[in-house]
């Protein structure tokens, strides 16, 4: 525990509020939880009520479009669908259980309640700033939604709300166990280190007679000799492998960009400079300022002065701004002019626009080639998809990898490799495919024992492999004359490591036997240095990450040692100074917060499970599936 808390020093707040959140949400998110019985076309049943795929593929879809944000557009794998698919379940199953359990409570939000919850959503606000019945109306409209269901919805949240409070108002993690872990990551220490750097070692004598060196070659097998090496055959089934050859007609093209055509609509936005002013008598003289000429950032100073406000949107579009009167002006007006004073909810209003994104479709010709291969993915998809049960049933009646049929589209290499994939001359074996299906290819041929009856193996990007390794090629000791020069830079390279090393253990048996660490490094001709005091979160700077955990074991005194990459280091810790009770109250506050926080989401996550077994969850696993399809 200590060791993870210790990671999340410089965030631990913000992340255990965000955990906290994650396992709220599944409890408060608005959702259309089902209150029907179970039907035939139910994903999943809890209670005895259904949760239909229409619910589950809201949020699959939801998650779907973050994927293709994050990653250019690309689609996510078969297993990757599955499980954003197993993800939106869960989180119905779970809010439909929570609904229940509310009901079974007789927990029901007051319509006091309700009312400030609703009222407090500024994008119901009319003119005057406050709600309005009619723009309210008017935004459920435009979300496909209606007054009764979407007040339904804010009641079920607000139910959740109170039995959610209920169940972790008074999780709190003990003083005890609070101050503990302040006194762990808020003590101090100093240390006194030295450091022996490789490259700062006295040369060894001229190169040592050729039977030293063959010894050095014989004794150290691992540095001069070849990789273990595998003989394998592989095939493989993949979309990415068969698109290019799909054959896409114009036609397929126009019915792509049909079916996709939201995708590629362009949302006008424009890029402006707002004023805000009380009145529109101090707006009409900002804007005659304005058009004098002065700059934006004077025109700021020149707002501030007349209590009003200057800020900037860059793209935005016409549910961002701040009054739908605005918004209207912004997109009729010339880009580059003054406006007049515009009357809003706010204040008057007077603006610049500065750029001007029209909107519209970009067109088919623009995104053809977008469109092809997406149309030749899905083909391949298809093809791997019809042909990957012959693939199957052939590996399955032992079928060898050479008589596998020719109509099963499969690609076939063969050839020599080690463990990184790499040949015996060093270059990267030509194995179709992207580098995390080659990966998985690579690590299945060495787990595979030698004759073993090849077998389908379901891999990234769905695809589908199987390998046969025919041989295994041990290692062998390269000849001495090929790596000469290899083993004389090595030889060299020991002797100097060798050297520091038995430098730095005369430092450590020095101060073992009695000196003081300056009294060791001096009598050695080794500089140190005195680092500021550190904590395990804050290492002072220049202290190799290797050595920081030791130095918060050891005594006073105590002498430690470390090898890096270029180096050895021996330090002692010199001060060790401990928090003082009360010095740190914000530090104090954080590791509670976040200490609760961790005990909250703990009880959130067994409220959950208990109540999944409370009403008898039950999974259509086909319909599941036909989700992610």
């Amino acid at each position: 525990m200590l060791s993870t808390i210790r990671k999340l020093l410089d965030n631990w707040l913000v992340r255990a509020f965000f955990m906290l959140l994650i396992a709220v949400f599944i409890f408060w998110g608005v959702s259309s939880v089902v209150t029907n019985h179970a039907s035939s076309t139910a994903v999943a049943t809890v209670g005895g009520h259904a949760i239909e795929a229409g619910t589950v593929n809201t949020g699959y879809q939801q998650q779907i479009t973050a994927y293709a944000q994050q990653h250019n557009g690309a689609s996510p794998s078969k297993g990757e669908r599955r499980l954003y698919a197993g993800n939106a379940l869960g989180q119905a199953i779970d809010r439909t259980a929570l609904a229940l359990d509310a009901r079974r409570l007789g927990v029901t939000a007051p319509p006091e309640a309700l009312r400030q919850q609703i009222f407090g959503i500024s994008a119901f606000n009319g003119p005057n700033g406050k709600f309005d019945k009619t723009t309210f109306n008017q935004v459920l409209s435009q979300h496909g939604l209606t007054p009764a269901a979407f007040m339904a919805d804010i009641a079920r949240g607000l139910n959740a709300s109170q039995i959610v409070q209920a169940i972790t108002v008074g999780a709190a993690a003990p003083k005890p166990l609070v101050q503990q872990i302040f006194d762990y990551v808020g003590q101090e220490r100093t240390i006194q280190y030295a450091q022996l750097p490789f490259a700062a070692a006295t040369p060894p004598p001229p190169p040592p007679a050729p039977a030293v060196l063959r010894r050095f070659w014989r004794n150290h097998p691992e540095r001069f000799s070849t990789p273990a090496l595998r003989k394998a055959q592989i095939i493989i089934l993949s979309p990415a492998l068969l698109a290019q050859d799909q054959v896409v007609t114009q036609a397929e093209i126009a019915n792509e960009y049909e079916a996709e055509k939201s995708k590629f609509a362009r949302t006008a936005s424009r890029s402006v400079h707002i004023i805000t002013a009380e009145d529109a008598a101090s707006a009409a003289k900002l804007a005659a300022l304005w058009r004098k000429g002065t700059s934006w950032p004077a025109m700021q100073q020149a707002a501030a002065a007349a209590t009003a406000t200057g800020v900037s949107f860059k793209n935005a579009q016409p549910d961002q701004f701040p009054s739908g009167r605005l918004a209207k002006a912004v997109f009729a007006a010339t880009p580059g002019t003054i406006s007049d004073p515009v009357k809003g909810a706010l204040g008057t209003y007077v603006f610049k626009v500065t750029h001007a994104n029209p909107g519209g479709t970009t067109p088919m010709a623009q995104v053809e080639p977008e469109l092809k291969a997406a149309v030749q993915q899905r083909k391949a998809r298809e093809l791997v998809d019809g042909t990957v049960s012959k693939f199957q049933d052939a590996l399955a009646g032992n079928t060898s990898l050479d008589h596998l049929p020719g109509t099963l589209h499969l690609a076939a290499v063969e050839g020599t490799l080690d463990a990184q994939g790499l040949e015996a001359d060093g270059k990267p074996a030509p194995i179709p495919g992207g580098k995390a299906l080659r990966a998985a290819i690579i690590k299945t041929i060495f787990t595979t024992a030698p004759g073993a009856s090849p077998r389908a193996v379901t891999g990234p990007d769905d695809s589908y492999y199987a390998v046969s390794v025919q041989k295994l090629i041990p290692p062998a000791l390269k000849p001495y004359d090929q790596v000469k020069h290899d083993v004389l830079l090595d030889w060299t390279g020991n002797q100097v490591k060798r050297q520091e090393e038995m430098a730095a253990a005369g430092l450590i048996g020095a101060v073992k036997s009695g000196k003081t660490f300056a009294q060791a490094a001096n009598a050695a001709g080794q500089p140190i240095t005195t680092s500021p005091p550190m904590t395990r979160a804050k290492p002072a700077p220049g202290i190799p990450a290797k050595l920081l955990p030791i130095l918060f074991t050891l005594k006073i005194g105590e002498p430690t040692m470390v090898e890096t990459n270029s180096e050895f280091v021996v330090g002692v810790v010199t001060a060790i100074t401990e928090p003082k009770p009360g010095s740190d109250p914000a530090m104090l506050k954080r590791i509670q917060t976040a200490l609760n926080a961790a005990m909250q989401t703990d009880i959130l996550q067994t409220y959950a499970t208990a109540l999944r077994s409370r009403y008898h969850v039950t999974v259509n696993e086909k319909k599941l599936q036909q989700i992610s399809d």
